[in-house]
Parts: structure tokens; sequence; C-alpha cells
């Protein structure tokens, strides 16, 4: 766009020089008054014809001068062809309602697009079409309802995961949501047999990150197993990850120190559960979680995509997060009455660590 402004300004010099320079041309008579007369003309020409120019031009074209536009309009039309998918497969599905597979295959459109209530909704209905005997249908309904609302890691949603896991011991999804579930209710021990059972699967490379990293949590706070994330590794043929995952910063992680708030820091009571959160800004359950003791405080601690809730998520293609240190009186990772926490907005083009400080009550 650059070269056509330079362009486009050389040729407008022309077409105003042509035009002045006959009018500014000496004039072999003596009189002065038509002779100033061309020269007033000439600047006048010289003046209003190029902002004409461009007043026209930035009236009448359609070019976007914000440098973001173009990425904009870029990410709109990769997401129109998936927004359009899914208003067509809807709108067959409305006809023909029993059909399992489209629910199910509607359900997943929705997820992609971060749309987690109607992913809910056609997930529902496969569900209920398969008698909730189709894992996929089952696993589909139960993440998109803690997609909607984390809460429900408590109730339905986590009936679901334990069923699925019953029903279907060797699935890879089933089993990280059942121990996911264990470990929120703080049944770490039932946690560790589902994650370990996974981590002998060898799937992907980042998928087993951070199931090591949550293994190495569960051997921090009750001790390592006979059978813990070591032995599953070697039996893999892949390296152990260090008992500590914390310990060393990631360059693609997110450096925090937490610290309680002197008006608070009395309040503490030691070795309670300490949970620190990464949340979409636009709200959600938590996209990553570290669980630690608030016995550290004040702590240095980096929050990377190994300790992401779901497989696969990964925090820098969230445009906004916010960060949030609790302390849990009751040891749930759901907020209670009384429990003390912080949060700030994370700030992606900052250096060092960002200061997170434990400073309100929940009401």
């Amino acid at each position: 766009m650059t070269v056509f402004i330079f362009i486009a300004a050389l040729l407008a010099s022309v077409a105003v020089a042509l035009v002045v320079w006959p009018l500014f041309r000496s004039r072999p008579e003596p009189a002065a008054g038509p002779d100033n007369l061309s020269r007033g003309v000439a600047v006048l020409v010289a003046v209003v014809v190029p902002t004409l120019a461009f007043v026209i031009y930035f009236s009448l074209s359609n070019w976007s001068w914000d440098p973001n536009a173009q990425a904009r309009a870029q990410a709109g039309e990769d997401a129109a062809p998936l927004a359009q998918m899914a208003s067509q497969l809807a709108e067959r599905l409305s006809r023909d309602k029993g059909d399992a597979e489209g629910w199910k295959m509607l359900g997943r459109t929705y997820v992609v697009m971060n749309d987690f209530p109607k992913a809910l909704d056609a997930y529902k209905q496969a569900y209920t079409l398969t008698s909730g005997m189709d894992i996929d249908a089952l696993l589909g309904y139960a993440e998109a309802m803690v997609l909607v609302n984390e809460a429900e890691f408590e109730g339905e949603a986590g009936q679901l995961f334990e069923k699925a896991v019953t029903v279907a011991p060797d699935n890879p999804k089933a089993l990280w949501y059942a121990g996911l579930t264990e470990f929120r209710r703080q049944d770490l021990a039932a946690a560790r047999t589902h994650w370990q059972a996974l981590r002998a699967m060898n799937g992907p490379a980042e998928i087993l990150q951070i199931v090591d990293a949550r293994l190495a949590e569960i051997d921090a706070a009750i001790g390592p197993s006979q059978d813990g994330p070591a032995v599953a590794a070697a039996s893999a043929g892949t390296p152990a990850v260090a008992a500590e995952p914390q310990a060393a910063a990631s360059p693609n992680g997110i450096d925090l120190h937490v610290e309680v708030s002197p008006e608070l820091a009395a309040r503490v009571p030691a070795g309670t559960t300490l949970f620190i959160l990464a949340r979409s800004g636009t709200g959600g359950p938590p996209l990553a979680a570290i669980r630690r003791s608030s016995s550290e405080l004040p702590l240095e601690i980096t929050l990377t995509d190994a300790n992401a809730m779901i497989p696969g998520t990964s925090l820098k293609q969230v445009d906004a997060l916010d960060l949030v240190a609790r302390v849990s009186l009751t040891g749930r990772p759901v907020a209670s009455p009384g429990d003390l926490y912080g949060q700030v907005r994370y700030d992606p083009s900052s250096s060092g660590r960002t200061r997170l400080i434990i400073d309100r009550v929940v009401n």
C-alpha cells in the first residue's frame, strides 16, 4: 500500500505541474496585474487539486487503514466456512432429529467454535438418542457440561466420566476425565490409577507431558507409588519427568510471583490447599491449574501448557487471560465463602514475573 501511495502522489504532482507551469511562465508584457492573477490561479490549483484528490479517494475507497484489519478479516474468513457448515448441519438436523452421528458432529463443531452452550445441546441430543450407550456421545455430553460450568465435575458430568471409564477402560478421553474428576475430589490415589493407565498408552508427546505433570503433583502430595510415573515412563520407553514439574521456568510459560497481602496474612492457615489458575478473560472453566500448599507462600512458579486442564489447550491462543490464586479452606477447587484469592489480567508484552497478590475474600 505504501508503494501505491507514492505512485499516486507522484502522478498527482505531475498532473498539477502540467496545469500550473503555463500559468507560472513569465509574460513578455509588462502588465503586472494579469501575471499576478495567473500566479494566484496557479497556487490555487496546486493546493486544491491534490487536496480534492485525496479527499475523494478516502471518501470512496473501501481500503482499511487499520494495520490489524487484514488479519481480523482473514480470521473471519477462516471461521466463516465452519460457522456455515454448523448452520447447514443444524438446519438438516432440525428436520432429521434422529441422526445421532449428525448431532455428535454438530457438537464437535460447536466445541471447535467455542460455542459451548450449543455444543451441550447437540451432544445432549446424541446422548439421548443413544440411551447413553455411545461412548463418544457420553463423553462429548459430559465434556460440554464442564465447559459450560466447571462445577459439573462435582455433579452429573463427574458421574458420567466415571461411567465412561467403566464402560470403556481403554478410552484415553475417559481415563483423562475420570482422573481429573477424582483429582478435583482429592481422591488422588484413584486419579493416579486412571492417569497411569493413560500414561501407559504412550500417546502424543504433548499429552504425555500433561499427564506426567499431574502424576508428579500427586506423587509430591501423597508420595510415589510402586507403579508411579517413573515405572510407566520406563515401560513406555520414554524418560520420566522430574518429581517437581515447576522447578524450572519454561520460555513458553507464565512466570508468577504469588504472595498474600499483609492485611490477610494472618488469615491464611498453614498447609491449606493453594490453587493457581488461568482463565479466559471472557469466562468459562480454568484453562490451566496448579495445586500447591499455602505454606509455600510467597511462591515463585511458572504456569505452562503442561498444566492445561484439557489436553491440547494452549495459553498462547487466548487473547485475554486472567490469573487467579486462591487459598481454598475446603481443599476443593470450586470457590467457597471464606476462601482468600487474588486476580490479575495477564499482559503478554510484560517482562519478568507477574505479581499476583491474594488480597480478597470470597463472599
